[in-house]
């Protein structure tokens, strides 16, 4: 899993390195395509139907977190809300979607108190909610990002193992990037990378 994240940067540093070659006739290079959302159909904080059909059409961002989570999830949840910030301000059609990794405990109810708490607007970001099984295959198998563990209140994060970066898709549910969400550099760049793909 870390291992196809790691392809995607050295492909990703490499299309990067080839800017300043197109800079001069106002081309940027291609991004990436890293692999293909699979299907998916979860509940949303107002307990509809999202699914990647629904999605087709609009460049998004996905993250995996869970709402009692103590260490990265606040930071994951806080750097989609000042893309959603900055896209807007950027008149950037751009919609966010996060999926929740302890569904369990994360109702609608439960995601829909946590957006408040962020102050996320969600008239384009859902916060999902399913069952665990297909929630892990969608992470693994779909966005190749680790999902380990279940939760356990005695344990390190609550048992729970799952990547931190925010990933970008386009219209046709193909991965264009991975960004690491502890770099502003990475934000930044997804952010450009998204109005590149939304233009």
């Amino acid at each position: 899993m870390d291992f196809h994240i790691s392809q995607a940067f050295t492909r990703r540093a490499l299309l990067a390195g080839s800017v300043s070659v197109f800079a001069g006739c106002g081309r940027r290079p291609e991004l990436p395509r890293l692999g293909h959302v699979p299907a998916f159909g979860f509940s949303n904080q107002d307990e509809k139907r999202v699914d990647a059909s629904s999605l087709r059409g609009s460049v998004w961002v996905a993250a995996f977190m869970f709402t009692r989570c103590p260490t990265i999830c606040p930071r994951i949840t806080r750097r989609m809300r000042a893309l959603q910030e900055r896209a807007a301000a950027n008149q950037v059609a751009l919609r966010l979607v996060s999926i929740s990794v302890d569904p369990e405990n994360d109702s609608p109810q439960v995601l829909r108190e946590y957006a408040r708490k962020y102050d996320a607007d969600t008239s384009n970001w859902s916060f999902l909610t399913g069952d665990f099984a297909s929630i892990q295959k969608v992470a693994v198998d779909g966005f190749k990002l680790a999902l380990e563990g279940r939760p356990d209140a005695g344990a390190s994060d609550l048992g729970i193992l799952h990547g931190s970066h925010l990933v970008l898709v386009d219209r046709e549910l193909e991965i264009r990037g991975y960004y690491q969400t502890d770099d502003d550099a990475a934000m930044t760049a997804l952010l450009a990378d998204a109005t590149q793909l939304s233009g």
